[in-house]
């Protein structure tokens, strides 16, 4: 029995937080249970004596901070204090996942290089993916995330908004004048140096955002400072463009930028007639109309360096071009030329992503979405291109499938259980929305300070015009469940999973209105997403969710058809599946994409050009994209289209395989076992249409 009075004659030692050994004083534990866990004096002493007295009677003499913390919170909990346990938690790692993650390649992320600096950005993703489930979010969203009922992007960036899009004329106008920055920029006067401050300023957007940095009408915006530029000039600047971002790899753990541009080839109708900034800052007299030669110029120089490919002719996985198709887009000067050459791009490369803008003054993606068009127009914005920046706070996923398991093919269940679980997305939305504004409102001397200056007179992250996704995994196996039949197989599967995704657009529209937040459905990435729900439902929803997931349930490979996709491995004629999945596409205000699997034999550009068409005229599809594959030699470094386990130019097996993940390309041998599964069952498309249209087709008198 060790007496209080024997403790105080003791000498221990704590090694503290700070990397420094001081001596031991219980009234540290009671200082940090009156600052962290709010309870009172008394109680905090007669802790503190109870951890002292369990010290001294197991004979540690060099204690350390974590080990008493641990201790401490050991009594909170014999003492039923639960609340108290939580506020005066530790986070971080043990020891064993510390050597993993240092020895071993994380693929949780398959664009997070395996390196010092990527594993230090682990590291700090996993000690504030423990901050926001338990200072953040509810104890109820927490619950729901960590059960897999719904899936929160991004918990390791709990301090930074999801992602942003903005247009050039932000910088063009008002320099590179970064708070804390010991140098600013003026307005650039000439291309290349306005490129340096979209590259920099980029980086640190990167920095501040989780997700996609966008930027909109990038040749437009380009194109006043490119009038004296020869066309060997003007392909130079578009390479140094591509080569820059497709480079810029040295923030955020050695992560590439994710960026998407947004190129025109016709003039938008929102750009037409706005007074043109061009160097320095300044009007130059014209309108955007008047540079529409220079703007086709730039746009034909970007695809041309997507098509030659970096030193060896490996595919540039960024930036993500987005090519914006207009029913003015087929009036074009040489449109037919311009097209051939971003099919193939898209046939040899897979960087074209096709944007389909059936409206010619709403925009399917970028900037100026219907939602944001609408508050600029009422707002008075639509002559000042620089205030159209827009940004998404965060993504919130719902698993599907296991609401088919809970109702049990009671439709009117599910449709609660839907209900339900929207709500508490929203929940999570509204917490993450409060700790954003939170730090914000900090300001310049915040953790935001970006995105809180002020240029133009309002903050460059306007949390009134900020969205907030609700994401979507495996409507194809719920259609399943609740109808017998996957989508591609059968109309009422179709007719149901319509049925639900306008409910789910309804409903997210009246929370909007209920909460004042611009809720929005969007495809989510998923690219863990998938694979987590399909592995949880295994493991709380068997035998039920074993006749539904997708992939080798033995090998542990498994996933959901991500959102509103079909399913992968479905013959399904191309057209057909672009029509199918874009029946769904007017119900999802957000990004939303219809994904091609190419086989190793390009497509002719002229049948995929025939296509694009075909999509435009006849289907309500918004984005499109093709997916070649690609095999890298590291021995002799050549890159080959198609997957192969040796180099078919040398024969070596040291290559590296390269395919699209979800938006953008990335090395395979990062990637989870649940999007391998995926890969492996990728149906690939080869029948294209041979309708020609009179535009596309040289033989038409």
């Amino acid at each position: 029995m060790v007496t209080e009075s024997e403790t105080t004659d003791l000498t221990l030692f704590i090694r503290t937080s700070g990397e420094e050994i001081a001596p031991w004083n219980r009234q540290r534990i009671v200082d940090a249970l009156l600052r962290e866990a709010d309870i009172d004096y008394l109680l905090a002493a007669e802790i503190s004596k109870d951890v002292e007295k369990q010290i001294v009677a197991s004979g540690i003499g060099l204690l350390t901070t974590s080990l008493v913390r641990e201790l401490v919170n050991a009594k909170l909990i014999e003492r039923g204090l639960e609340k108290e346990r939580r506020l005066h938690g530790r986070l971080g790692f043990p020891l064993y996942d510390v050597r993993q993650l240092i020895l071993h390649q994380n693929k949780e992320n398959a664009n997070t290089p395996h390196s010092p600096e990527g594993t230090n950005l682990l590291f700090a993703e996993g000690i504030k993916k423990e901050f926001s489930l338990y200072d953040v979010f509810s104890i109820a969203v927490g619950e729901a995330h960590t059960a897999g009922d719904l899936h929160i992007h991004g918990l390791g960036y709990i301090d930074r908004p999801y992602s942003c899009c903005q247009t050039l004329e932000y910088l063009k106008r008002f320099g590179l004048n970064l708070p804390h920055a010991i140098n600013s920029a003026k307005p650039a006067k000439h291309a290349e140096v306005l490129l340096a401050h979209m590259v920099r300023f980029s980086a640190v957007l990167q920095g501040h955002f989780t997700g996609t940095i966008g930027w909109d009408a990038l040749n437009i915006s380009f194109a006043p400072y490119l009038t004296d530029k020869s066309d060997k000039e003007v392909r130079q600047f578009a390479q140094m463009l591509v080569y820059e971002f497709s480079q810029l790899s040295a923030t955020r753990g050695g992560q590439a930028l994710y960026t998407d541009i947004h190129l025109y080839y016709d003039m938008p109708v929102v750009w037409a007639d706005l007074p043109a900034i061009g160097p320095e800052g300044k009007p130059t007299g014209k309108r955007y109309r008047d540079y529409a030669f220079e703007s086709q110029r730039f746009a034909r120089a970007i695809f041309e360096v997507f098509k030659k490919g970096d030193a060896t002719g490996k595919p540039f996985i960024l930036p993500r071009p987005l090519l914006h198709i207009t029913q003015a887009f087929w009036d074009q000067p040489n449109t037919e030329d311009f097209l051939r050459l971003a099919c193939d791009v898209a046939a040899r490369k897979g960087n074209t992503c096709f944007v389909f803008d059936r409206d010619a003054a709403v925009p399917a993606e970028g900037c100026l979405r219907r939602s944001f068009l609408s508050q600029a127009v009422e707002k008075g914005e639509m002559d000042k291109p620089w205030l159209w920046r827009r940004a998404s706070a965060q993504s919130v996923t719902l698993n599907l499938p296991r609401l088919g398991y809970k109702a049990a093919a009671d439709e009117s269940k599910l449709f609660d259980g839907l209900t339900a679980l929207l709500e508490m997305a929203v929940d999570a939305h509204v917490q993450k929305k409060d700790f954003l504004e939170k730090l914000l409102s900090y300001a310049e001397q915040g953790p935001l300070a970006v995105l809180a200056m002020d240029a133009d007179g309002q903050s460059f992250l306007r949390m009134n015009r900020t969205t907030y996704i609700i994401g979507l995994v495996g409507l194809n196996e719920l259609a399943w469940i609740m109808t017998g039949a996957q989508l591609h197989s059968s109309p009422e599967a179709q007719a149901f999973a319509l049925k639900l995704t306008s409910f789910l657009q309804k409903e997210t529209d009246r929370l909007s209105r209920q909460t004042g937040m611009h809720l929005v459905v969007e495809q989510s990435p998923a690219e863990t997403t998938a694979y987590r729900f399909a592995r949880l439902d295994l493991k709380y929803h068997s035998p039920a969710a074993g006749r539904y997931v997708q992939g080798d349930i033995a090998a542990g490979a498994v996933y959901y058809t991500n959102s509103t996709h079909l399913n992968v491995s479905a013959q399904v004629d191309p057209l057909d599946r672009v029509r199918t999945e874009g029946r769904f596409h007017p119900f999802i205000e957000g990004e939303v994409v219809t994904h091609l699997q190419l086989d190793m034999t390009p497509p002719d550009a002229a049948a995929l050009g025939r296509f694009i068409r075909d999509v435009f005229e006849t289907t309500q599809n918004r984005q499109l994209d093709f997916l070649p594959e690609f095999t890298s030699c590291l021995a002799c470094g050549e890159t080959s289209p198609g997957l192969s386990n040796a180099c078919p130019i040398c024969g070596s097996t040291d290559v590296e395989g390269i395919a699209r993940l979800t938006k953008y390309y990335s090395k395979i041998s990062g990637w989870n076992k649940g999007k391998l599964a995926e890969l492996r069952n990728r149906r690939t498309n080869t029948s294209f249409p041979k309708r020609l249209h009179p535009l596309l087709d040289r033989s038409a008198p």
